[in-house]
């Protein structure tokens, strides 16, 4: 309870001020990928010597203000010291608070090995097992036969362990949007007892220095109507899920209409990305290298201070980044713009309302 209040806490400080050390950090695991996608070109990534588990750990003991933590790839049960890590990781964030992972689901055994670590230590689990479509669509786009089962399988193990929150998650786009009704429907035969609160749909986007897809055309067909359509399914679930998904729809006009954030940015002011060398980006789209962490002994917040990342941030401020609207920064950006949500604007006018009094002594406000 007490990790989460200091979440709750952080959400409303990010609000009104730049943290002290970001709360939020999308930490890339890996680069290494077992599937060859069409619309994701990371596993074309020339090898580099990766982070070791030392430097990992030095890198989390920094970040002393962490609540919530996006691990990733590449695809990152391919790490030989996967539950290393997941263990040095817990032991060293003392506050966090929500431990979210993204999957290919080719490795079920593996998933389900980190996700009891994480609940063995009293963290929320959450995971995102990528599913793109029915099976014969999703195979041709992960480059490779059985990718469908394996993720299905994957799902189920993390269901059964009746704790956290694991969902599949689904990227629109030209290659898949025409199917996903038989996607749907070939869900509930595979999976009899899913629902819609099971499933995240997002929308496909384009980084260089992540995803590598800068050449990629993903959404010259997908209308907005057509996503929004689809998007609505991710409406369901808890109050919180519900209450982002929604924001996330909402704010997906403004970016077709702009290609820009439908609020302020949260990145480098209390969120990050950092790739498996220690690089430091504002996120998983603007490459913007900022710094690298061996040359601040992997202390995030020698470099979180210094005068290249606020100039980052700045130019942030002064719409010089690409512009996106992925869930990764788009939910931050939702809950440090909190009391600019219509919704809680209302809330709170009603909790602070003062009764009327009869006309002739009522209050002007």
């Amino acid at each position: 309870m007490v990790k989460k209040l200091r979440l709750i806490g952080n959400i409303i400080h990010s609000n009104f001020k730049r943290l002290s050390s970001p709360y939020k950090v999308i930490f890339v695991l890996t680069y290494k990928c077992n599937l060859r996608c069409e619309i994701c070109r990371i596993w074309e990534k020339p090898y580099r010597e990766e982070l070791n588990a030392q430097n990992i750990e030095k890198i989390f003991k920094s970040l002393h203000n962490l609540n919530w933590l996006d691990l990733t790839g590449g695809e990152i049960t391919l790490r030989q010291d996967l539950i290393e890590i997941t263990k040095l990781i817990t032991r060293s964030s003392k506050r966090l608070s929500l431990f979210h992972v993204s999957t290919n689901g080719q490795l079920p055994d593996k998933v389900f090995s980190l996700a009891k670590e994480v609940i063995r230590s009293n963290i929320t689990f959450m995971a995102n097992v990528s599913l793109d479509g029915p099976e014969d669509i999703n195979d041709r786009l992960k480059g490779m036969k059985g990718a469908y089962e394996n993720s299905i399988e994957t799902f189920k193990l993390l269901k059964s362990l009746n704790k956290g929150h694991p969902y599949l998650s689904c990227t629109l786009s030209d290659y898949n949007i025409g199917h996903i009704d038989r996607f749907l429907s070939e869900l509930k035969n595979d999976l009899p007892n899913i629902s819609l609160s099971d499933l995240h749909f997002n929308v496909f986007q384009t980084s260089s220095h992540y995803f590598k897809n800068q050449n990629t055309v993903g959404l010259s067909n997908a209308s907005f109507g057509k996503l929004k359509k689809y998007l609505r399914l991710s409406k369901n679930g808890n109050l919180i899920k519900r209450f982002l998904e929604d924001r996330y729809i909402k704010g997906l006009d403004k970016y077709g209409k702009v290609g820009r954030f439908a609020t302020e940015c949260q990145v480098l002011r209390n969120t990050c990305f950092i790739n498996p060398y220690g690089e430091v980006y504002p996120c998983i789209i603007y490459d913007r290298l900022v710094g690298n962490l061996g040359e601040y002994d992997y202390d995030l917040n020698k470099l979180w201070s210094n005068q290249i990342v606020l100039k980052a941030r700045q130019e942030i401020d002064n719409n010089a980044c690409p512009g996106c609207w992925t869930p990764c920064e788009a939910y931050p950006a939702i809950l440090g713009n909190l009391f600019m949500q219509r919704a809680v604007i209302v809330a709170l006018k009603r909790f602070f309302a003062i009764p009327k009094k009869r006309k002739r002594d009522r209050l002007i406000l």
